[in-house]
C-alpha cells in the first residue's frame, strides 16, 4: 500500500468516526463550511468520493457528484459505500501515476489523491465541531493537507468553503495550522 493510500484510508476512518458520532439533532447543526450544515456536508463528502473515485477510475467526463441524503437515511452505510468504492478505485495499479483531469487541470492521480485528502480531513474537523468536539489529525495527515492546500490556493479562489486564512500562535498543532489556512477558527 503506498503512503497516498494509507492516509487516504486513514482520513476515511477519521471522518467515518465524525459521521457515526452525529446524532439525530446533530444534523441541522451549522458547520464551520458555512454552505452546510451537518448532514449536508455529509452528503458533500460522500459526493466527493463517489467523484474522486471516477476519476481515479480514468473517466475524463466526470462532474461533480451531487449526493441527496435525508436525516433517516443510514449515513453510515452510504458512507461505508462511497469509501469502499474509492479505496478499491485509488488503490488500483498504476493510478496515482496515471493523469486525470479535474478542476484543478491535468494532475497525476496522487496530486488528486492529497487534494481529497486534505478536503475530507478538514470536514472531518468540521463535523466535530459542529457536534460541539473537537478532533486532531495525525501531524503527519495535518501537515500534508496543509501543504496540498498551499499549493492548490495558488491556482484557485478559496471560494465560499474556504475563507481567509485565520492567524494562529506559532506553536499551534498542525491540525489547528490547517484548518487555520482554510479559514477555520481553532
Amino acid at each position: 500500500m503506498t503512503r497516498e493510500v494509507e492516509q487516504y484510508t486513514e482520513v476515511l476512518g477519521i471522518l467515518r468516526e465524525q459521521v457515526v458520532a452525529l446524532g439525530a439533532d446533530d444534523l441541522v447543526r451549522p458547520t464551520p463550511c458555512s454552505e452546510w450544515n451537518a448532514l449536508e456536508l455529509v452528503a458533500h463528502s460522500i459526493g466527493a468520493m463517489e467523484y474522486y473515485a471516477q476519476l481515479a477510475g480514468g473517466d475524463e467526463s466526470v462532474r461533480p457528484v451531487v449526493v441527496d441524503l435525508e436525516a433517516d437515511d443510514d449515513l453510515v452505510a452510504r458512507f461505508d459505500a462511497a469509501a469502499d468504492r474509492g479505496l478499491t478505485a485509488w488503490s488500483a495499479p498504476g493510478v496515482l501515476d496515471r493523469q486525470v483531469r479535474m478542476v484543478l487541470g491535468r494532475m497525476p492521480g496522487r496530486a488528486a489523491l492529497s487534494v481529497h485528502i486534505g478536503d475530507l480531513g478538514i470536514h472531518a474537523w468540521d463535523l466535530a465541531v459542529a457536534r460541539g468536539s473537537s478532533v486532531e489529525l495525525p501531524d503527519d495527515l495535518a501537515t500534508a493537507a496543509l501543504a496540498t492546500w498551499e499549493d492548490v490556493f495558488t491556482r484557485l479562489n478559496r471560494g465560499t468553503a474556504f475563507g481567509e486564512e485565520v492567524a494562529v500562535a506559532a506553536d499551534a498543532s498542525p491540525t489547528a495550522r490547517l484548518v487555520a489556512y482554510c479559514g477555520r477558527t481553532p
